[in-house]
């Protein structure tokens, strides 16, 4: 008699993560230290509007690439029922999982809103896995039941670098510039440059929006349908394209991309018929991945 071995007992969620290494405030009060000492230092070569060129440019440069410092000073406290962020000092903040309304991946941060509550935890593969099973699945279902409802449902990514993230690494480091020296005329090329910089990602994230509808998937003015649509993972996101026909690409940094691959994914697949729908996570060669399962009429 051959015995199955017995099944593995899945363990609560109980997993607590930094926001961010003490290395990146560290390097940020560096930065503001070099910032402050930067018309000094280029004055001669650049004058001060040179020199709060560039603070600003380098700023934005360590926006893209490093998380906000201000996420050295919190912890997050993930379980079966909420995740709690802790910090700076005592501030506590709550959001159960069931309150999650967005789900977003940025360059340095798994940003979870809800309920006038915006948390931003790290990219931890354990954190992924969390995030994936308690929210993912759920905002997968909602979004395909709009959808079988015949809504319009409009995606769009956050803007890059996030306000928050040029708040640290640039805005406060550009004052600190021109109160040192690069004075006012330093202070009106770093507004200009903000101001156009701004302009310039708010114009890249309307044109990245995806919008998903009972007909198919549309991003700026090319549409694919349904009923043509074949999906395959890309650098970036998700090609959606019709047989020799429209591409686009759904980029992964769009608000809830995790719950749009599967609904998009089998869509794609039932063209323009209806199905019951469950969303599960299911582990395969890249890992746990979140996946439609087409329940069987009676």
């Amino acid at each position: 008699m051959v015995v199955a071995p017995p099944a593995p007992v899945e363990r609560p969620l109980w997993l607590t993560v930094p926001g961010a290494s003490a290395a990146v405030l560290l390097t940020w009060v560096g930065w503001l230290v070099l910032a402050a000492l930067a018309p000094a230092l280029l004055a001669a070569s650049l004058g001060p509007a040179g020199a709060m060129l560039a603070v600003v440019t380098l700023g934005w440069w360590l926006a893209r690439r490093a998380p906000e410092p201000g996420e050295a000073l919190r912890r997050y406290h993930l379980d079966e029922a909420e995740v709690i962020a802790m910090g700076p000092g005592t501030a506590v903040r709550r959001l159960p999982w069931s309150e999650v309304v967005t789900l977003t991946e940025t360059r340095h941060a798994l940003v979870l809103e809800g309920r006038g509550t915006r948390l931003r935890l790290p990219l931890a593969a354990a954190v992924r896995s969390a995030l994936l099973d308690r929210v993912a699945a759920g905002l997968a279902a909602e979004l395909w039941a709009l959808l079988d409802e015949g809504e319009t449902v409009r995606l769009g990514p956050a803007t890059d670098p996030l306000p928050r993230a040029l708040a640290w690494w640039v805005y406060v480091p550009a004052l600190a510039a021109g109160l040192a020296g690069a004075g006012t005329a330093g202070l009106a090329v770093a507004l200009v440059v903000v101001l156009m910089e701004r302009a310039v990602a708010g114009f890249r994230r309307r044109a990245s929006s995806v919008t998903l509808d009972r007909g198919g998937v549309r991003v700026g003015r090319v549409v694919v349908p349904w009923s043509d649509a074949e999906v395959r993972q890309a650098e970036g996101g998700l090609q959606v394209e019709a047989r020799g026909g429209a591409c686009v690409l759904v980029p992964t940094r769009i608000a809830n991309f995790w719950a749009a691959v599967p609904v998009i994914e089998t869509k794609a697949q039932l063209g323009p018929y209806s199905a019951t729908v469950r969303f599960r996570v299911r582990r395969g060669d890249r890992g746990l991945a979140l996946v439609g399962e087409v329940e069987p009429t009676a």
